[in-house]
């Protein structure tokens, strides 16, 4: 499975090189666009939405006005659906994607009523993720990967707090790999995104936290250098062949795999692994996107792309995403499409396996879980 979404990805990226589609004869000439986000002001998914809006404003035919939209709520989901059922289908709405709107549909979350497959991609993100905790757990003292997991594993759970969205958000991925490594944290539930998980961090309410790991590096920059955030490990990168390889913007940090290992002595298997693996497809090849609602029309989403592609060359907007975007490939157009549909769904062990996790854990029931 990594392999495949290794070689699509690679695949998506050549295709978007070699691809030259004509103009679209359409216009936005005195319209306004928005651009929702469904998450609030801060977090990685609003940095992306508000990054890309002036280079959008300044390729979309008639340069529109872009306005970003905050829907935060339900993990992701309210702004989605807010999306489905507001959305016009001119090219004056679109919807920035996160991990956490994906992790909700691709595990049933009964309040993510939209058809995520159906919606058309713009431009899909892929990036890496960081776990980080807070320097007064001593982690930054512990060069060596196994101290580092048995020092995490000597402070009470409560001591171990974690913000998050939802049980079902991208949040989940994070918690299933530290509980394979055998740590548990205390979650506090209802946070409206990686904006808010992040400051409650920084002012010491949360001793572990994660983002994307340009979301990392860029936002929590006050956080790094001040010596706050200590990085523990990334969920890594699949290289063009398929492999496990460290995050490109973060190579000096251990994977998660790596940890494991130092940590165990052997690779992780099982249904657990099975588990993160799934999860971690849809958090780093699922990481951002912007989407254009079901039913637009072709001429109306091919003027879409060929913006996102001008984009892409924008001299300023290359510099300005080597911050923000990273080493990672951008992917337009159609070769999207199997990215989002194969990474929304999970094999059917693996999320049994999840739904015992969230009902232990935080008492929640995946839909149809209750007759496994």
């Amino acid at each position: 499975a990594a392999r495949t979404l290794a070689a699509t990805i690679a695949l998506a990226a050549l295709g978007t090189v070699l691809f030259d589609g004509a103009q679209a004869a359409t216009t936005l000439k005195g319209k306004r666009v928005n651009i929702i986000v469904p998450f609030a002001e801060g977090g990685g998914s609003d940095i992306y939405a508000r990054m890309m809006a002036p280079y959008f404003e300044k390729y979309l035919p008639g340069n529109p006005k872009i306005l970003v939209l905050n829907k935060p709520g339900g993990g992701g989901t309210s702004g989605a659906v807010y999306f489905e059922q507001k959305a016009r289908k001119d090219g004056t709405w679109a919807l920035t994607l996160s991990t956490s709107t994906a992790s909700n549909y691709a595990l049933g979350d009964p309040r993510a009523k939209f058809k995520l497959e159906d919606f058309i991609p713009v431009i899909l993100s892929p990036r890496g993720i960081t776990q980080y905790g807070r320097n007064n757990l001593g982690l930054q003292d512990i060069k060596d990967l196994k101290a580092k997991i048995e020092k995490l594993r000597s402070f009470d759970q409560k001591q171990l707090s974690f913000g998050g969205k939802t049980p079902t958000s991208g949040d989940l991925a994070l918690r299933i790999a530290l509980s394979l490594l055998g740590v548990e944290v205390n979650s506090v539930w209802g946070l409206g995104g990686t904006g808010p998980m992040a400051l409650g961090f920084e002012r010491g309410e949360f001793t572990l936290n994660y983002d994307n790991t340009m979301a990392y590096l860029k936002g929590r920059k006050f956080m790094i250098d001040n010596g706050i955030a200590i990085p523990i490990y990334t969920f890594g990168n699949f290289d063009e062949n398929g492999r496990l390889t460290r995050d490109p913007a973060l190579p000096n940090v251990p994977h998660f795999v790596e940890v494991y290992k130092a940590v165990y002595g052997k690779e992780p298997s099982g249904p657990g692994f099975e588990a993160w693996k799934a999860m971690m497809g849809v958090s780093v090849a699922m990481s951002k996107a912007l989407l254009l609602p079901a039913g637009t029309p072709k001429p109306v989403v091919e003027m879409w792309r060929e913006a996102a592609r001008k984009m892409l060359k924008d001299a300023d907007y290359v510099a300005r995403s080597a911050e923000e975007a990273g080493p990672y490939p951008q992917i337009v157009g159609d070769a999207a499409v199997p990215i989002i549909q194969s990474s929304v769904k999970i094999n059917p062990e693996a999320k049994a396996w999840i739904a015992k996790y969230v009902k232990v854990r935080y008492n929640v029931d995946l839909p149809g879980s209750k007759s496994r």
